[in-house]
């Protein structure tokens, strides 16, 4: 086989196996993990010590950042499975084995190289179907802290819903807490994306709470804050699930589907 052959064979491995989406994960390298000429023992220690710790999260009902990241390495996995493929079946019509006076002779560096393949793709196929596993896990939680918070719009009728206020309790410190939230569309990748911004306005402890918080919060948009006649929602859930890991987050992710319903 001649060298710029071998040289692009190598070129297709490299680049592709080191493909990694543009997010970054926590404390987990998809690169390394799927670079060539790993060590893969070492390889899926490191990846079942990974999915441990998320399952252990969820178990204790601790979605973020976990679930995140859970989503993200089930993205990146599968387009680098989606490229090898490619690459191997590229492989297999380019370097079959050729007749030459009545004699195979198979090429060794496409054999090398097809040999990493396989390697390469047993160990993404084996690590997307464990991480699905427990994503699915963590996905299961966040439908059911998502259906158990009842959401209430105010002044929403006629008004611009992309800017305005939500509350939520974090029942482990007893606050009520006040956010002013404002959406924006974004561009990635020729897609619009949206993105939502929090700004936490107030913190109110429970004890000093005496009326509803509906009337609560219409008292608060007409004396102490200076948009005029905003949007607000008022969050309400009775899970004590750990505020910060769970309860904020998917009460944003609810607050962004009821504002495009």
């Amino acid at each position: 086989m001649s060298d710029s052959f071998g040289k692009l064979l190598e070129y297709r491995l490299v680049k592709n196996s080191n493909k990694i989406l543009r997010i970054k994960m926590t404390d987990l390298d998809v690169k390394k993990l799927t670079s060539c000429n790993s060590d893969w023992e070492l390889n899926q220690y490191t990846f079942l010590s990974k999915i441990k710790d998320w399952e252990t999260n969820f178990r204790k009902n601790k979605l973020y950042p976990s679930l995140a990241d859970a989503i993200k390495l089930d993205l990146k996995l599968q387009e680098i499975l989606n490229e090898n493929l490619e690459s191997k079946w590229w492989l297999e019509r380019k370097f079959k084995s050729k007749v030459l006076s009545s004699r195979y002779v198979v090429m060794e560096k496409a054999q090398h190289i097809s040999s990493q393949l396989n390697l390469l793709l047993d160990f993404v196929e084996w690590a997307l179907k464990l991480n699905r596993h427990v994503m699915e896990e963590g996905l299961i939680v966040r439908d059911f802290v998502k259906d158990n918070i009842e959401v209430t719009g105010l002044n929403i009728e006629k008004n611009y819903r992309g800017k305005g206020y939500f509350t939520l309790m974090d029942h482990s410190k007893s606050l009520l807490n006040i956010y002013l939230f404002d959406i924006n569309w974004e561009w990635s990748e020729s897609d619009p994306e949206q993105n939502i911004k929090t700004h936490l306005v107030r913190s109110i402890p429970e004890y000093l709470i005496d009326k509803d918080i509906p009337e609560l919060m219409e008292e608060f948009v007409r004396y102490s804050q200076p948009l005029y006649r905003p949007v607000v929602y008022v969050m309400h859930s009775d899970l004590d699930f750990p505020y910060k890991e769970t309860m904020y987050p998917v009460a944003l992710d609810k607050l962004q589907q009821v504002i495009m319903e």
